[in-house]
C-alpha cells in the first residue's frame, strides 16, 4: 500500500509542496475559479481549479506514493463539503490525455470515491483555428448542497464550448 509523502503548506505560494524519494518536487494549489458564476450569472462560492505541478524537470519513474499524497491533500480539501473542483488538463505540451488518465487512476484507487463524486467530460471545442479537445473533470462532495446547480452549470459549459463558431 502506498504511503503519502510528507507535505507542507507554503503560505507564500498558497500551495502544498512535497518532494519524492527521487528528488522531484510537486506543488498542489487550489485557485478560485469564477467560470461557473460567469456562465450562470449566479454567485457560486467554493469552486476551485486544482493545479498539480511537477516543478522538477527530471522524468519521474512510476511512484504510487505521489498519487497517495495528492489524494490525501484532496481529502483535506474536501473536508469542507461545499468545496468543488474543476480539473482541466491543458494540452500545451500535447500530454493532456495522459494527465487526464493519470488523474482518473489516482481518483479511482483512492478513498475519495466514498465521499466525492467525479464526472468527466472531454469537450471538443470548435474555433476558427479548428477543433481542440478539452479534458475536464468536476469533483464535488456528495453532501454538497449546491451539487444540482453545479452539475447544471458544468453541463452548460460543455454546451457553450461545443457550439460551432
Amino acid at each position: 500500500m502506498p504511503n503519502p509523502y510528507n507535505y507542507q503548506f507554503d503560505e507564500i505560494t498558497q500551495s502544498y509542496v512535497f518532494t519524492t524519494d527521487n528528488g522531484i518536487e510537486y506543488k498542489i494549489a487550489f485557485i478560485l475559479n469564477y467560470t461557473f458564476s460567469a456562465v450562470s450569472n449566479i454567485e457560486i462560492d467554493n469552486i476551485y481549479q486544482v493545479i498539480i505541478e511537477k516543478t522538477t524537470e527530471i522524468k519521474e519513474p512510476l511512484d504510487r506514493n505521489v498519487s497517495a499524497t495528492i489524494c490525501e491533500i484532496l481529502s483535506i480539501f474536501f473536508e469542507n463539503a461545499r468545496n468543488t473542483i474543476l480539473y482541466i488538463c491543458h494540452d500545451d505540451d500535447e500530454r493532456a490525455e495522459v494527465r487526464f488518465r493519470k488523474f482518473n487512476i489516482w481518483y479511482t484507487e483512492s478513498k475519495l470515491t466514498d465521499t466525492v463524486t467525479k464526472i468527466d467530460n472531454i469537450i471538443v471545442s470548435e474555433n476558427v483555428a479548428g477543433s481542440a479537445k478539452i479534458y475536464s473533470s468536476l469533483l464535488y462532495h456528495n453532501e454538497n448542497t449546491n451539487r444540482e446547480t453545479i452539475l447544471d452549470i458544468y453541463h452548460s459549459i460543455e454546451q457553450i464550448l461545443s457550439e460551432k463558431p
